[in-house]
Formats: structure tokens, sequence, C-alpha cells
């Protein structure tokens, strides 16, 4: 790895930081806050599952095509337009209250989104220096993180106390602040190695790259395990009848994030990945197993931990690693790649391990699922032999 020491904290890179993190924010207090609005409105609870699953196709299908048009608008651009876009998708939910309108508003968002995320994961990789890949996406992904955690705890915590509407009016604010932002980042431009060939080829070329395949399998799986601690940890504390209290592992996972990715990404630019994934593969996987044999808080707390420790290293690090796979203007593709296996890993996931759940119980759906994780270092133990880094020079 590169070791020259360039400078990681430069304005730009501060902007996309304040902004994903303030954009992250908002969107998830809007994904936390529309099931208990609906919930006032609508006596069917499922109305809230159809209009995730609508969010969740609709930025699916997207992602699909968010690569291609990237590569082809001044990307600055791009973002205040999708910016803008995606503020006319809250002040929507002004118009109408009917459950049909706001499905249809959910649909919109998720294509919002879609592009948003796109752009600010692929301008993120772009200005950060090559030397310092690995520090740079780590910090990045950690903005990312603390808005999927704080989002909902504002929205559940105003909601209690205020009004949906209201708190329509905050989240209008709080983009209003990251569209601000937009306006003070520069155009981040990729020099293409041969730009006649580029323009020649074909569709598919813009959305799918062999290269970052292995990568975007592995986050895949990552995501799998991720979804169904998010999506069953609370029926799982009645289970082993620790109530409210089994929300600390959130607390033991989140502290451990924090301070794992506060130095990962030096040790991924100093390093390389393999020191990294290998330990969090297996870390992941004892604190699924831990968490399914849990019978007290302790358990339950040490499993964070250990959990944690993947979480905080497997998504970021596996990132950094595709990118170095590519070429500069294939960044684009590969983060889009990458979002695209993480939907669908969270989708499968959710309805996978459900399933099995159903059948054997949330504790031992969580020790099942510590598979996933001996499959990710499996998977990566062979593959990676395989791979070779991109070298532009």
């Amino acid at each position: 790895m590169n070791n020259t020491k360039v400078k990681l904290w430069t304005n730009q890179y501060l902007i996309i930081i304040l902004l994903s993190l303030i954009m992250f924010v908002s969107f998830y207090m809007i994904t936390a806050g529309f099931p208990i609005y609906v919930a006032t409105i609508s006596e069917n609870p499922a109305i809230a599952g159809i209009m995730t699953t609508t969010l969740m196709t609709a930025s699916l299908i997207t992602r699909f095509f968010a690569s291609i048009i990237i590569q082809k608008i001044n990307m600055k651009l791009l973002l205040i337009i999708s910016l803008l876009y995606f503020i006319g998708t809250i002040a929507l939910t002004f118009v109408n209250d009917s459950i049909g309108f706001l499905i249809v508003i959910r649909a919109l968002q998720g294509i919002g989104f879609c592009m948003l995320t796109n752009l600010v994961f692929t301008i993120s990789s772009t200005i950060v220096p090559k030397s310092r890949l690995g520090e740079g996406i780590v910090f990045f992904a950690m903005s990312t993180s603390l808005g999927t955690t704080i989002g909902p705890l504002i929205a559940i915590s105003y909601l209690a106390n205020f009004s949906f509407q209201s708190m329509m009016i905050l989240t209008l604010g709080l983009m209003a602040f990251s569209f601000v932002c937009s306006l003070f980042t520069k155009n981040t431009k990729v020099e293409k190695e041969h730009p006649k060939e580029r323009n020649k080829e074909p569709f598919y070329k813009y959305m799918f790259d062999k290269r970052v395949l292995l990568p975007s399998i592995l986050v895949a799986f990552n995501y799998m395990t991720i979804a169904g601690i998010v999506n069953f940890m609370g029926a799982f504390g009645k289970e082993i009848n620790v109530g409210a209290s089994i929300s600390q592992f959130f607390i033991a996972q989140g502290i451990t994030m924090v301070i794992i990715r506060s130095f990962s990404g030096k040790i991924f630019d100093k390093f390389g990945h393999r020191i990294l994934i290998i330990p969090a593969a297996v870390s992941g996987a004892v604190g699924l197993v831990v968490l399914g044999f849990s019978t007290n808080m302790i358990m339950v707390l040490l499993s964070g931990v250990l959990f944690g420790i993947a979480f905080a290293i497997l998504h970021p690090i596996i990132q950094a690693w595709a990118l170095t796979l590519v070429p500069p203007e294939k960044k684009a593709t590969a983060n889009s790649m990458l979002l695209i296996f993480i939907d669908s890993g969270l989708a499968i996931g959710s309805v996978g391990l459900g399933f099995i759940a159903s059948i054997v119980g949330y504790g031992m759906t969580f020790s099942f699922s510590a598979v996933l994780m001996i499959l990710i270092l499996i998977i990566y133990l062979i593959g990676s032999k395989k791979m070779t880094v991109y070298n532009d020079n």
C-alpha cells in the first residue's frame, strides 16, 4: 500500500461527510416515522410493510441505472437536482394523506434516496486520496452509520410528543441544510483511460463489473446477518425475558463501532484488507453464536461488542478494497453494485431469517446466521487470492 501522507480532512471531504450525515438522519427519521404515522390513519399494520417494500423496490430498481447516470452527468449538478427532488417528495406529504398517495411518495423517495446514496458514496470515494482510501471510506461510513442510528431515535422520541407533519417540517429544514452544503461542493471529475473506447462500451458495463462481484457477495452476506438483528432483536428480548433492556446490544455495538473505525482505516491503508476482514468475520460469527445462546444481559452485551467489531470493519473495508480493484471511472459502478447487493442482502435476510425464526425461535436463528459469517470468511479466503489491485501507473 502507498504510505504517502497526504491531507484527508479537506474542506470538500468535511462538506460531503456533513451533508451525508444530515441526509441520512433525515431519511431515517422519515423511515421510522412513517410506520408510526400510518398506524394513526389506518388500522391495517400491513400498510406500513407495504410502504417499506415499495421504498426498497423502487430504490433497488433505480440502482441498476444510477451508476450510468452518474457517469454521464456532472456530479455536483446531479447532487443538487437529487436533493431538490427529495425535498419535493417531502413537501408532497402535506398535499394528501391518503394511503395510496403516501405509497406513491415512498416509491418516489426510494428513487431519490437511491440517487443520493450512490452520489455521496461515489463523490466521497473520489475525493479521498488514494494513499488514505481505507481511512477516508471508514470515516465516511461512520457518518452514514451514525445517521441511520440517530434518525430513528429522533423520530420515535419526537413523535411521542409532536405531530408527524411538524416532524416532516423538521426534515425539510435538515434536507435544506444538506442542499446548502451541496452548493459548496466541487464537481468531481475522474480521468478516463481511453475516453473513446469507454463511450463505445455496451450498456451493461456501466451497471456491472465482474471485478467487484466477490466484494459485493461478501457485503450481501454481511447485511443478511444485520437484517436479522435489526428485525428480531426486540422479539428476542421478550424471548429471553429481558424486555426493552435488549436495546443495550445496539449501544455496545455502536460504541465498539466508533472505537474500531477510529483506527481500522489506517490499518487498511498500511497493511491491506486481509488483516482486518479475517478477524472481523471470526468475531462476527462468535458474536452471533453468543447472542443466540444469551440468557442474560452480560452475554447480550458481550455479543454486541463481538458483533460490533464485524459491523465496524466488514462493510467499509470491503468497500475500500472493492474500489482498489477498478479504475477511477468505474467507482460509480462499483459503489452501485455494492449498494444493490446490500439492499438485496437486507431483503433476503429479513425474509429468510424470519422464516427460520418461525421454526426454531429467535435465539437459534441468530446462532444459525453465524454460518453467513463463516461463508464470508471461506469465500473471502478462496476468492481474494485471485483478486488483483488495479494499477493505474
